[in-house]
């Protein structure tokens, strides 16, 4: 990756950017989703509703993941409280069967199968415990994962859930929002802001900082860690946040995976990471405790600003100068496409050409960038 990269707007050319309005944000992005924890699927399906709809998760019999529409295209019960028949989904009014591609493969009381009878798929891997689904036909982009690191390679916490009450947008731009790092987060910035398009669907902010803040996760970060923090933010799709924070001695990883929920509500699933150790022992009591001290730190960091901001709005018009960042973050996010047939542009010029999607992968777990 091109870490020299660094994209500031000059002052000359914010008259030519403007926010969008509201109503340009598609209101369930077309991005990848927590569903759930992988040991929820263990004995039965498993249905909730979420992007404005009801979905049903199942475990095939050859332990493939699918999710799908959980309403039965029939008269629409909950396949949820139905029952996984070898790699099949049956209803549990009139048992129709659903494969894994979403066809119904059998009515028992008759022999003509309708067309309607299908149910809409969504492409879902499992990684780390979790169960993530893409919200269309197919993804437009890989799942997430840490530049240039292996999946494998990691161990990661079970997810810390609070709410924001704010849109999913206004969530994400909180890594493009230049003056909260030291108001809210006491990140007093000692490297101007870099940002740039480092995949398809993807927009990082870089920094370094000192740690200036007087909470206690604060007060630990500099005893044991640094005063100084080097931060990547990259924001897939606009619902993955993906974080690392470089401390002299260490390094923090998390994700964060949104939900909106409600117009103005967003669920947050902060997700952990630690590199897996390489012994058993270590495996069995030294990364339990790593985790669980790492979610504790970043649990506080992240509850705290949603606790301290109470209900901040998107309004378009009120934005300023300084805001400019966030302004750009908000207009790259309405150009991304929500179908495999709208092309990807980033609308800037000067912001780094993103790479098209042929020169980035999933290799062994890892995301890597052709160069």
């Amino acid at each position: 990756m091109n870490s020299d990269s660094q994209t500031r707007t000059s002052p000359a050319s914010l008259t030519t950017t403007t926010a969008p309005p509201a109503k340009a944000f598609p209101r369930y992005p077309a991005s990848w989703y927590l569903f759930c924890a992988s040991r929820q699927l263990r004995k039965r399906p498993l249905s909730k509703h979420m992007l404005g709809r009801h979905l049903v998760a199942y475990r095939t019999e050859s332990g493939s993941v699918v999710v799908m529409d959980g309403r039965c295209s029939h008269l629409g019960a909950d396949l949820g409280n139905g029952k996984v028949v070898g790699e099949c989904i049956r209803c549990p009014f009139h048992e129709w069967e659903y494969a894994p591609d979403g066809r119904c493969v059998s009515i028992p009381h008759s022999r003509y199968i309708p067309d309607f009878a299908k149910q809409q798929c969504y492409p879902a891997v499992e990684q780390h415990g979790l169960v993530f689904f893409f919200n269309g036909p197919e993804p437009l982009f890989p799942l997430p994962f840490f530049f240039d690191e292996s999946v494998d390679d990691f161990v990661a916490s079970s997810p810390t859930t609070f709410v924001a009450n704010s849109t999913w947008y206004m969530v994400a731009a909180h890594g493009y929002d230049l003056q909260h790092f030291e108001t809210v987060h006491g990140r007093r910035l000692v490297t101007p802001l870099s940002i740039d398009c480092p995949a398809p669907f993807a927009r990082r902010s870089r920094y370094t900082a000192e740690v200036v803040g007087n909470k206690y996760y604060d007060r630990f970060l500099r005893r044991f860690a640094a005063d100084k923090v080097s931060i990547s933010i990259t924001t897939w799709g606009g619902t993955i946040v993906v974080i690392t924070g470089d401390f002299r001695h260490t390094r923090s990883t998390f994700m964060i995976a949104l939900h909106p929920i409600e117009e103005e509500k967003t669920t947050c699933d902060v997700i952990v990471f630690v590199r897996r150790s390489r012994s058993i022992f270590d495996r069995v009591l030294r990364d339990p405790m790593r985790l669980w001290v790492r979610k504790l730190l970043t649990r506080g960091y992240l509850v705290d600003e949603v606790d301290c901001l109470g209900n901040p709005r998107y309004a378009p018009n009120h934005l300023i100068d300084c805001d400019r960042d966030m302004i750009e973050y908000f207009s790259w996010v309405v150009r991304l496409p929500q179908t495999a047939n709208r092309p990807l542009t980033t609308g800037r010029s000067d912001i780094e050409e993103s790479p098209s999607t042929d020169d980035v992968a999933v290799q062994n777990g890892q995301l890597i960038r052709s160069n």
